[in-house]
Order: structure tokens, then C-alpha cells, then sequence
């Protein structure tokens, strides 16, 4: 009788465990499942639509080729419309700063990305230019190759680099149209956005 018993509680306490057991995974399949599922919808800080479908997050600072300090005559085209100026870029692991200036070196405006703030201020950029564009064409230029093509990876565009002759020429891709190119020399970017129909041509002052 008693064996009978033993074997009825050890059946019963085998049963209690099995089943804590299946909770237990239950619940940490349930926990990575969420802990993924809210990493992959986090909202982009600075969102940046490459193509209208084709969205892109600003990238960290620390991703910056080479640090830059040098002044650049600036010229700039959206349809009709252009003008130029003097821009003061310095850009490094602490961020990206603008300085706009006329030809008498009055302030025209000013850029700052830190990675934690974003801030435009300027009277002759148009209201409805919003800064993390800027900031994303100066990362298509200035930043490690690698970390600019595993940002537009992700929002499946290619990004491509050729270099020949002292030139280097950097591609955002979208399948077989090319969205934007940046020519690069020892002394001038060009920025050339196909869809948006702008371009940008800084070009550094001696």
C-alpha cells in the first residue's frame, strides 16, 4: 500500500515537473521572441527616405573615413533654383558641424550632428529641408564605405565604390537605377541625386 502510494507521488511530482519544465521554455521562447521583435521595430531616430519605400537611420559618428576641418566653396541646385556660399565642414568622431557663410564670412547658417542631437538653423535653406538629409548625403560621402553599405543593406539598396585615376565614385543603388552618385577627389565631392533632382559641389578652398 504504501509503495503504491510512494509510486502515485513520484508519477504525480515527475508530472508537476515535466510541466514546469515545458512553462519554463514556453516562456523563454515567448521572452526572446518579444526581446527580438522589439529590437527589429524600434523607430529610427533620424529617418532618411532614400527612395519613397527606402528608409534609412543616420549612422553613429565613430563611422566618420577620416576626419575633415576645411573650409569649401559650396554650390547647390534643386530644379530651378541654386545658389553658393562659403561652408565650414568639420566632421569626426564627435559629429558633423556646418558653418554656412557669404562671400564676407557673415553667418548663414549652421549644422550640428552629434549622434544624440540634430539642429539646423539657417534664413536661406528652404523651411522644408530637414537636417538629417544633409547630414545623410555628407555620410554617403565622408563615411567607411563598409558602414554606409550595411545601412542601405538593410533598407535593400546596393551601395557601390569604384576608384581609378584619383577619383573614387560611390552609388546608391536601387536594383538597376542609381539613385545618387558622389564623385570624390583629393579636394571637391560632387553629389549628384537622381530622383530628388538636387545636386551639391564642394569644392575646398585654397
Amino acid at each position: 500500500m504504501i509503495t503504491q502510494k510512494m509510486r502515485t507521488v513520484g508519477k504525480s511530482h515527475a508530472l508537476v515537473f515535466k510541466n514546469t519544465l515545458r512553462l519554463a521554455s514556453a516562456l523563454l521562447l515567448l521572452a526572446i521572441f518579444v526581446s527580438c521583435a522589439a529590437v527589429k521595430g524600434r523607430p529610427m531616430r533620424y529617418p532618411v527616405h532614400v527612395t519613397n519605400a527606402r528608409v534609412v537611420d543616420l549612422l553613429p559618428p565613430k563611422d566618420v573615413a577620416s576626419p575633415i576641418d576645411a573650409l569649401y566653396m559650396f554650390t547647390a541646385s534643386f530644379g530651378t533654383s541654386s545658389f553658393y556660399m562659403q561652408a565650414f565642414i568639420q566632421a569626426n568622431e564627435g559629429g558633423i558641424f556646418i558653418n554656412l557663410l557669404n562671400d564676407f564670412g557673415s553667418d548663414m547658417g549652421t549644422l550640428t550632428y552629434t549622434g544624440n542631437e540634430l539642429s539646423l538653423a539657417s534664413a536661406v535653406l528652404p523651411a522644408s529641408l530637414k537636417a538629417q538629409y544633409i547630414v545623410a548625403d555628407i555620410q554617403f560621402a565622408y563615411y567607411d564605405a563598409d558602414a554606409v553599405a550595411r545601412s542601405l543593406r538593410r533598407a535593400r539598396l546596393d551601395f557601390t565604390v569604384t576608384k581609378d585615376d584619383g577619383m573614387e565614385l560611390r552609388r546608391i543603388m536601387n536594383g538597376k537605377k542609381c539613385i545618387e552618385e558622389i564623385s570624390i577627389t583629393s579636394s571637391s565631392v560632387s553629389i549628384i541625386n537622381h530622383l530628388r533632382g538636387y545636386e551639391y559641389h564642394l569644392t575646398e578652398a585654397l
